[in-house]
């Protein structure tokens, strides 16, 4: 009955994770297509010269498709079996994606120091236990599961 149990948690989580992955190929189309769009039109001149703000945008759209591109990589782990360190890099590595893109489009005027420390903070604490991830897997014989 367990072996039950586990077969059918196994294709549940399977079919999930596929639809998920289908999910995000629209997510990264999408967010590629945006950053591509803005792109063009600071190259076509629809902007009057390029200011911080849109550098801003450029930049906010540019890591938002790498983050969809690694989360989607993170499921394709999942629908293919394969977990363990190479799966916790990812994560690791989308969280700090997504903090370098929160300190990259927030507006310094208009937080606190204290939520710029926090992300500092962060920064340095999955850069540090990615740094560790990595002086584990250094000779690359770290088990896959």
């Amino acid at each position: 009955m367990i072996r039950f149990i586990d077969i059918a948690y196994e294709r549940f989580a399977a079919a999930i994770s596929t639809l998920l992955l289908a999910g995000m190929a629209i997510v990264i189309l999408v967010a590629t297509f945006s950053f591509l769009r803005l792109t063009g039109e600071v190259l076509t001149g629809a902007f009057a010269g390029t200011s911080y703000a849109t550098l801003q945008r450029l930049f906010d759209g540019l890591l938002g498709a790498i983050i969809a591109l690694e989360l989607a990589h993170s499921v394709h782990l999942m629908v293919t079996g394969q977990r363990g360190f190479g799966q916790v890099r990812i994560v690791l590595v989308i969280g700090i994606l997504a903090v370098v893109r929160k300190l990259i489009v927030v507006e310094l005027e208009a937080v606190s120091g204290l939520l710029l420390l926090g992300l500092a903070a962060a920064v340095i604490a999955l850069g540090g236990i990615y740094a560790l991830l990595i002086w584990m897997d250094r000779d690359g014989k770290m088990p896959k599961d």
